[in-house]
């Protein structure tokens, strides 16, 4: 009977992961394929190969300009989120302000429960508002995806370092007073080294959510050579012109980043994500 469920669930694993990934492997192998076998035949292999897709997207489709904006804002927004939660966790966690700090953190709670989609009429007016009637030029800039990024990204971020600082000995702290160090000194030399695993997951979740991001981005620019990888491979369907070769190109530019994260850096976001489940 054990064998039989075993081997239940190694085939309903297996139909899962090939349910999962056959999409990707049919994106990726179509990827190389020209137009004409695309519309015939899009389940069956490669008869004739090109890259003259991924050449077309990368220059003609402007795939490359809209691959690095992707990229900047993604890691840009990314590690200001680390170091501004990084801090604020911190300080949550070792100074001692109890009534104040489960304030702030029941404030953080709250944010991670409200919808950002709610919240895009207020953020688009308030952005709007702030460039026309203050003379700051927020819309139709990266800066009115980075910061609304970076605030979106924020309460869950401080919440998975928080718990990781917690499950973190004391001690080691107490042993940087005895040899001097400040608060400053704690934080950078002893506490934010330990970090690293949390700092990693902080970081792929973000990445990921401002890297597939698209609504925000579609409303926030208009300007052709601002958008980011998403807005610019929806605007390529464009009905029975669309060139599909390009289109799954493209799809692979955008997949090829997360894939590098992952397999590079998978242990450490695991290690991240396990982090204060037993203490704290």
């Amino acid at each position: 009977m054990a064998k039989f469920k075993s081997g239940f669930l190694h085939t309903f694993l297996l139909l899962y992961v090939f349910v999962t990934l056959y999409p990707l492997f049919w994106a990726f192998q179509n990827s190389f394929k020209k137009h004409v076998d695309i519309v015939e035949s899009p389940f069956s292999l490669i008869r004739n190969f090109t890259v003259d897709n991924y050449i077309n997207a990368w220059s003609s489709s402007n795939i490359g300009r809209y691959f690095m904006n992707s990229l900047y804002i993604s890691t840009f927004s990314s590690i200001v989120t680390i170091v501004l939660a990084s801090m604020t966790a911190y300080a949550l966690t070792r100074m001692v302000f109890p009534k104040m700090n489960k304030v702030v953190t029941a404030v953080f709670l709250l944010a991670i429960m409200v919808p950002a989609g709610s919240l895009l009429i207020p953020l688009y007016k308030f952005i709007l508002t702030i460039t026309n009637n203050l003379g700051i030029k927020l819309y139709d800039t990266h800066w009115s995806l980075i910061l609304p990024y970076i605030a979106f990204g924020l309460s869950l971020s401080i919440i998975i370092i928080m718990a990781f600082i917690k499950s973190l000995p004391k001690e080691l702290e107490e042993a940087g007073v005895m040899d001097g160090l400040s608060i400053y000194g704690l934080f950078t030399r002893i506490v934010l080294p330990l970090m690293t695993p949390a700092i990693v997951t902080v970081f792929i979740i973000n990445f990921l959510g401002h890297w597939n991001e698209f609504v925000l981005a579609n409303v926030m620019l208009s300007k052709e050579n601002l958008r980011t990888l998403p807005v610019a491979m929806a605007s390529m369907n464009n009905g029975l012109s669309m060139n599909y070769g390009s289109l799954l190109a493209a799809t692979m530019f955008s997949i090829i980043p997360v894939v590098i994260i992952y397999a590079i850096l998978q242990e450490k976001i695991i290690e991240g994500l396990a982090a204060g489940s037993v203490k704290g």
